[in-house]
């Protein structure tokens, strides 16, 4: 105990990823590019510095950051240690419960075997350039842990029982309470998206008797929440904006290693798919059966109608002298973020992977013929599965409301302009839009639906630049 901070607050949190997920290690292999960190026993887990770093950001995004160094800790002239301390989340078996540390081995249990696999889920990537093609090194790998895993930890904290340190620790709670996580590799793209399914905590006073008997019967195991009082969980979700799309008739994202449906002979092409984990009453459930269009496919096409509507707006017409990559465009790194050699800084919008189980498919047979000849090219007969008019609901996220003022308002038309297109079917997803697929329509009108009424998409929120 540190004298002048005598009482203990502790909170047991289980979080849920809605979507897949990673905490790369930074390291690769032969075959790909980044791996996932692990623990002692072979099995993902959220690191406490990961936690740590993404609770401080979205803490000072809403509190400030003199609040935030006082919490979490800061360095400089006025350096101080956190009052706060996060440890790792240890994820879940199929029996909902966290993994106890120390576990040697992990063959009984179908959700952790599943887990210890190198590569639980592996997703290919390739990045376009502004003629369509793949873009040099633009084509890598990332590993990934699947939706609906569970993780549980602690926080604890040191405080000394003012008003201020009080309200500290419960605005905390409140993040965790009201607000989903992003974390890991990829949470601009559709990964790393978590909610709270649990949450309890407890206080001792380690000045009176009572209190000190109470610490020392803390709970320290994961598994267990004895002594602590359960939280109310109120989602509350923020600036976002939504459409019910509907495929008008094809469409598929490459990448499935499988079909999900029965075949005389598979077809060559399929669409992606991936493993998602559902709890239900008697444990973890492993489900293959879910086609994914992945919010990565979402945003690159967004990225590249953007640049195209911005520069229409502003008349940075082509011949001016500017370059025609999305990526120079102002108003996708102001939008979408960037990345270049030791700057960077992440987007402010989020899209969600979209799920969908299996419905109706097809499969298109494609050959290709000799243009001299007219005749058949040998070896160019092909079959790709498709899926049919999928019904789909896109969701993307405005987040980082701090750095709002950063997107004037033609960079918001251009953003507007660009939900409209996806709406009226004239900005395709997914492979082969050159040829019919992907085409995505919003059939019932409404349009791009946002939750503030489109008070921040035309620039009419308080504190907005013009």
């Amino acid at each position: 105990m540190i004298a002048t901070r005598p009482i203990y607050r502790m909170a047991r949190v289980t979080l849920e990823a809605l979507s897949a997920h990673g905490i790369h290690s930074g390291q690769g292999d032969y075959t790909h590019d980044v791996l996932l960190v692990r623990d002692a026993n072979g099995l993902p887990a959220l690191p406490g510095s990961t936690l740590a770093g993404v609770l401080r950001h979205m803490y000072a995004a809403r509190h400030g950051q003199a609040t935030a160094d006082t919490l979490f800790g800061c360095i400089g002239d006025g350096a101080q240690p956190s009052w706060l301390t996060v440890a790792w989340a240890h994820v879940h078996d199929s029996n909902d419960r966290p993994v106890p540390e120390g576990i040697a081995g992990c063959e009984d249990d179908v959700l952790l075997s599943y887990l210890q696999n190198d590569k639980p889920l592996v997703r290919q990537r390739v990045r376009l350039n502004h003629r369509g093609a793949a873009t040099d090194a633009g084509k890598f790998d990332q590993t990934l842990i699947p939706s609906g895993v569970r993780y549980t930890g602690w926080l604890g904290y040191w405080c000394n029982g003012t008003e201020e340190s009080d309200q500290a620790w419960q605005q905390l709670l409140s993040l965790l309470t009201h607000q989903r996580l992003r974390l890991g590799h990829g949470t601009r793209s559709g990964t790393g998206l978590f909610q709270t399914a649990a949450l309890a905590s407890g206080s001792w006073d380690l000045r009176k008797p009572e209190g000190r008997r109470g610490y020392v019967k803390r709970p320290r195991s994961r598994s267990s929440s004895a002594g602590l009082e359960p939280l109310e969980l109120a989602y509350t979700p923020g600036l976002e904006v939504t459409m019910e799309l509907h495929a008008e008739s094809a469409w598929r994202v490459g990448g499935g290693e499988r079909s999900l449906f029965a075949h005389d002979k598979a077809p060559d092409l399929l669409p992606q798919h991936e493993t998602r984990i559902a709890w239900t009453a008697t444990g973890a459930q492993l489900n293959h059966s879910w086609h994914l269009l992945p919010g990565s496919a979402i945003k690159g096409a967004l990225r590249h109608r953007v640049a195209y509507h911005y520069r229409c707006l502003t008349g940075d017409f082509a011949g001016h002298g500017t370059s025609p990559a999305p990526e120079d465009c102002l108003a996708v790194q102001s939008l979408f973020g960037f990345s270049e050699g030791d700057n960077g800084q992440a987007g402010i919008l989020a899209i969600d992977d979209l799920y969908m189980a299996p419905a109706e498919h097809g499969v298109l047979m494609h050959n290709r013929i000799d243009r001299f000849t007219g005749g058949v090219i040998n070896g160019a007969l092909f079959s790709e599965e498709i899926l049919w008019r999928s019904p789909l609901r896109f969701r993307l996220e405005v987040i980082d409301s701090h750095r709002h003022g950063e997107v004037d308002k033609a960079m918001r038309a251009a953003l507007q302009r660009t939900l409209a297109d996806l709406a009226c079917g004239w900005l395709p997803l997914g492979a082969g839009g050159s040829r019919g697929l992907g085409v995505m329509l919003d059939e019932s009108g409404t349009g791009p639906v946002w939750s503030d009424g489109g008070a921040w998409i035309s620039g009419s929120s308080p504190g907005d630049t013009a």
